[in-house]
């Protein structure tokens, strides 16, 4: 790529019954959010680093 992108890595956080959505993880609390609603997503199993500039 021509310049170098200036965006934190989001996650894939993936839920109990195998939804992904994008969220992020609270590092207090170490539960996870969507991105969508802001909401807690309570049957997190799981999530790996999504980097945009990579993906795209």
């Amino acid at each position: 790529m021509p310049h170098e992108f200036n965006v934190e890595a989001g996650l894939v956080v993936f839920s109990r019954d195998g939804r992904p959505q994008f969220g992020w993880l609270d590092l207090v609390t170490g539960e996870y959010y969507a991105e969508s609603d802001g909401r807690c997503i309570p049957d997190a199993i799981g999530a790996v680093e999504f980097h945009s500039d990579v993906a795209h």
